[in-house]
């Protein structure tokens, strides 16, 4: 875990995660006919299948910035995502990554911000923005 932002350097990458996206509601509950998280709508709309919510999404980003910055991610973190190329869908392998783009001073340390996405199959990038972590000077 990254204590300090001396232990980073711009374009630093950080650790990546990998996991199936899976959301259990997708599975068991029930959905309005025009909704983007059923399978039917979604591809009469071009898509590949229902989308995973928005919220799952942000907790894989996150936990990108928890397991690099732990604490200082939770207790002062600032993350900001972007949707874009079709989204997620229940069932794709993703892989969430990211890497130091600046380190700003500010009062009680250092903003270590971090460009982060994530991609699923074959490199193809569905979540893009920025998170940053609070880190002593």
């Amino acid at each position: 875990m990254i204590t300090s932002s001396k232990q980073l350097a711009i374009g630093s990458e950080l650790p990546p995660t990998h996991h199936i996206s899976y959301q259990r509601s997708l599975v068991e509950l029930e959905f309005k006919e025009d909704s983007i998280h059923r399978d039917d709508y979604t591809q009469s709309k071009g898509y590949a299948g229902a989308l995973t919510s928005s919220y799952v999404l942000c907790g894989y980003m996150s936990e990108l910035m928890v397991n690099a910055f732990g604490e200082r991610y939770i207790k002062g973190g600032k993350i900001s995502i972007r949707f874009v190329n079709g989204g997620v869908q229940n069932g794709d392998a993703i892989t969430v990554k990211g890497v130091v783009s600046e380190k700003t001073p500010e009062p009680g340390g250092v903003r270590v911000v971090c460009d982060i996405w994530m991609e699923k199959g074959k490199g193809v990038k569905v979540v893009v923005g920025q998170a940053s972590a609070l880190l002593p000077d």
